[in-house]
């Protein structure tokens, strides 16, 4: 199994063609063909199906892909920290964010760190918590911020928390289920979240209580379309406090329910990869965003 077998395996698969493929990798097609057969010659599986919808990954291909995938980012580090090694910051960092990360503080710690290295390409990704950990997972990304809780984790990553924002549940403006006291009285609503309820808080709340939970949830990444949903529909939104006090019109219609029960908070965590296996440009920005979420007075944005 060789290096080049790899990415055209996993260019062809992410692209859907071979053509694609050869373009992207600047090779013959002829010889990305060989490349795959003499793979699936060595495992014995067939890893791609050709059809007039162009080329899938069988399930054989679909493990590979993924391991591939993981791979190839490690080689890209192992370089990189090579680089860097010899004296040279100027490596790719990929940083996943939630959409109730704290700005702020993300911001300056990003402004110090670009003025120290500013030769490394920064990619941010806003995503919500479980597509950060699957973007750790498999690779694609150096850490995240999240407001995923830790012992939801079994990958082995290293979790700092690093900031603490109350949680609260809501519904639009004269919405008849306004005055509930309780998380029994709403869990035949729907409820509208931002991941599935397996991965949110919100389920870990109705679990704690031995109380039922809800049947219909809606789930909505978009932050825009979650506001307007939350405002317009009678679904039950999980919001961080922080969030709705510093944007009035969409507080404007909602109506913060103030039930017996704790709200789960939303607090955000630095998710970094292995430590061992982490760039020292990862290393030196996770110090900063740690130095600067717990000193509130060194934030300057």
């Amino acid at each position: 199994m060789k290096l080049h077998q790899l990415r055209a395996l996993l260019s062809i698969c992410e692209s859907g063609s071979i053509q694609e493929a050869s373009r992207l990798l600047h090779i013959s097609q002829p010889a990305l063909s060989k490349g795959i057969k003499e793979l699936e010659a060595e495992l014995g599986v067939p890893l791609l199906l050709r059809s007039n919808r162009g080329i899938t990954a069988t399930e054989y291909g679909e493990r590979l892909v993924r391991r591939a995938r993981l791979i190839l980012e490690e080689v890209r580090r192992a370089r990189e920290e090579i680089e860097t090694l010899k004296g040279v910051m100027d490596g790719k960092l990929s940083i996943g964010v939630s959409p109730v990360t704290p700005g702020p503080q993300f911001v300056t710690s990003l402004n110090r760190y670009r003025k120290r290295y500013p030769k490394v390409h920064i990619q941010i990704h806003e995503l919500r918590p479980s597509k950060l950990m699957e973007g750790l997972r498999e690779g694609l990304l150096d850490m995240a911020l999240t407001s995923l809780p830790a012992t939801r984790s079994t990958d082995g990553f290293h979790w700092v928390e690093l900031f603490e924002q109350p949680g609260v549940l809501a519904v639009r403006k004269g919405h008849p289920m306004a005055g509930a006291t309780s998380l029994a009285q709403l869990g035949q609503l729907d409820w509208l979240l931002q991941d599935s309820l397996e991965q949110s808080k919100v389920g870990i709340m109705f679990e704690e209580h031995g109380i039922a939970p809800p049947d219909n949830v809606i789930e909505c990444a978009s932050v825009v379309l979650f506001s307007e949903l939350a405002t317009t529909s009678d679904a039950v939104s999980y919001w961080s406090q922080r969030i709705l006090e510093r944007t009035q019109n969409f507080m404007d219609g909602l109506h913060v329910l103030d039930i017996g029960e704790r709200v789960p908070p939303m607090n955000i965590s630095l998710v970094c990869r292995d430590q061992e296996l982490m760039t020292r440009e990862a290393k030196a920005l996770a110090d900063e965003l740690v130095y600067i979420y717990k000193s509130p007075h060194a934030v300057t944005a």
